[in-house]
């Protein structure tokens, strides 16, 4: 059972609630069903192996195969531990918690108390599939409760469908009420503050409500807050080796084939000193390992960056942290500075290497700068992650050639190439789809220099012809695994050899080299991978490892 103690019986105000996964069966069928030959499946394809008669994502054979139940979401989210400490400054009595299944003790405890609204993070959503069933278990075990759901699905799902088919979906997931507003959490309090009077809650602007035996929408209203989270609300909390935070809003970069920005609204950085207050907070957890920064561009501007940085020397902070980082501003006092304030790895959003393809992105960089960057962050010792967009417009098989080779001279610790989605919301297409000759939406399209299908046997290119970096899957073993892996107690050499065994199986199963590396002997190639679990339980698991040779 969790760390967590129950001293206060009554009822609670409001229940934030985490990430819910229906495991990878689930979404392969999903994808499966769109087709196998379709750019979703193709895109999954790069993500599991089969292993034991079963198909498995890299995640999945780590535990089969070390006798453990890891997952990312037994890591703390962002989103419902901040809105609970939002709430709870504002003096409602909010709690929060996750699916994760060392903690379902703490969730039937939390649902017990009948909180009187129970609230549905969405942020990594991407059916309302997942939030129905979230629903359907929180009526199963607290039947009173008021049930709201927001965040971005219910923000894609309004600007994707008609009104009418968007009111139907609403029906179908469940929920009492729904909220709409590129924040929400202002809204959301008030929603609570006015439950404590009324049922009645038509004045509350941003949120979808019954009327009449329909959903209808009270009206739009502005809302903006920013505030550190208050890590003291939660010391009886066992929240884990690996913690998450923010030290801005929204992103300051116009990338055309993003449109955070555009549903975040604008860029606002906190003040250093809360996030210094926040960070000491955080040090005092004496379990906490890892931090991950979940800022878009936590390195922008470079003064802000290297005054974060020099503060967290200064509190001589002991944990290693992670972020989001734009590598062609780095410099060797930059690096000096994010290697001594513990810095374990970063996700670079490289996207391509080539020139012209990354003009038309609005990047605001070149791969010269990306190359002089890169190497900085190795030579310092510092894990990178190389991310790519492969077919966006503009790209052709010369400038794939082009990434590839910037990926082989610098070397990032691992990579990974992904099909372009056509996101009607991204700049490229609201504003530029005549000019690039744009058909098609999500995985299927094409454009004046490619189209889909190129695209996916692009991103098989990468796969096959980079050998100096390690390919990384994307379902629930992308980047921010790495922290909670690292908090786990696995290094990065543990992690590289075994993606690489399982990146080998995979060569094997789609017919393609990897990184130039032929693997033609099955056998072998599963008992390197079977050794390379079986000396991870060992050293980082040990309880496990005796629990399972006995």
């Amino acid at each position: 059972m969790n760390q967590s103690t129950f001293t206060n019986k009554q009822q609670l105000e409001c229940l934030i609630l985490g990430h819910y996964d229906l495991g990878f069966d689930f979404h392969e069928n999903l994808q499966r069903s769109r087709g196998l030959t379709s750019g979703e499946y193709r895109n999954l394809r790069m993500d599991f192996i089969t292993l034991d008669g079963q198909k498995m994502p890299y995640l999945n054979v780590l535990n089969h195969l070390s006798d453990q139940r890891l997952h990312w979401t037994e890591m703390t989210q962002v989103a419902p531990v901040y809105l609970a400490s939002f709430l709870s400054g504002l003096g409602i009595d909010a709690d929060f918690s996750s699916f994760f299944y060392s903690q379902r003790d703490e969730l039937n405890e939390l649902l017990s108390r009948r909180p009187k609204v129970v609230a549905l993070t969405t942020t990594l959503y991407l059916t309302p599939l997942v939030a129905k069933e979230v629903v359907k278990f929180v009526r199963e075990k607290s039947p009173d409760s008021f049930i709201v759901v927001g965040g971005p699905l219910i923000d894609n799902l309004a600007y994707h469908l008609e009104e009418a088919d968007f009111r139907i979906i609403l029906e179908d997931i469940g929920s009492d009420a729904y909220v709409q507003q590129k924040q929400g959490e202002q809204t959301l309090a008030n929603m609570l503050l006015r439950l404590r009077e009324s049922n009645d809650l038509s004045k509350v602007r941003n949120c979808y409500i019954k009327w009449n035996g329909q959903f209808v929408f009270t009206g739009a209203e502005a809302e903006f807050s920013l505030a550190p989270i208050n890590w003291d609300n939660y010391t009886t909390k066992n929240l884990g080796s690996t913690l998450q935070t923010r030290t801005a809003l929204s992103c300051p970069f116009r990338c055309t084939f993003c449109d955070y920005p555009v549903r975040a609204g604008k860029w606002v950085p906190q003040e250093i000193t809360s996030v210094e207050h926040e960070l000491r907070q955080i040090q005092e957890r004496s379990n906490v390992r890892n931090l991950v920064f979940i800022d878009d561009t936590f390195n922008v501007p470079a003064d802000r960056f290297k005054e974060i940085l020099r503060m967290m020397i200064r509190n001589q902070f002991t944990f290693r942290w992670y972020s989001y980082l734009r590598c062609n501003i780095m410099d060797e006092e930059l690096c000096d500075l994010m290697a001594r304030s513990n810095c374990g790895g970063v996700f670079l959003g490289i996207e391509s290497g080539d020139p012209d393809v990354l003009k038309i992105m609005k990047k605001v960089a070149t791969p010269e700068q990306y190359l002089r960057g890169m190497k900085l962050l190795n030579a310092s010792g510092i894990m990178t992650f190389a991310s790519l967009i492969v077919g966006f417009p503009g790209e052709t098989e010369r400038s794939v050639e082009n990434t590839i080779q910037l990926l082989q001279d610098a070397g990032p610790t691992f990579f990974r190439g992904e099909i372009w989605y056509n996101n009607p919301r991204a700049p490229i297409y609201s504003k530029s789809k005549d000019v690039h000759n744009i058909n098609g939406f999500g995985y299927k399209w094409r454009h004046n220099t490619m189209d889909w299908e190129q695209g996916c046997e692009m991103v098989l290119k990468l796969f096959k012809t980079v050998s100096n970096s390690t390919w990384l899957p994307m379902y629930d073993f992308d980047f921010w695994i790495l922290p909670y892996l690292e908090g786990k107690g696995l290094t990065v050499d543990q992690i590289k050899n075994f993606v690489g065994a399982c990146g080998d199986l995979l060569s094997m199963e789609i017919g393609l080299p990897r990184g130039g590396k032929i693997v033609t002997d099955r056998a072998q190639a599963e008992n390197n991978l079977r050794q390379i679990c079986a000396d991870i339980q060992s050293s980082s698991f040990p309880a496990a490892a005796v629990a399972y040779s006995s």
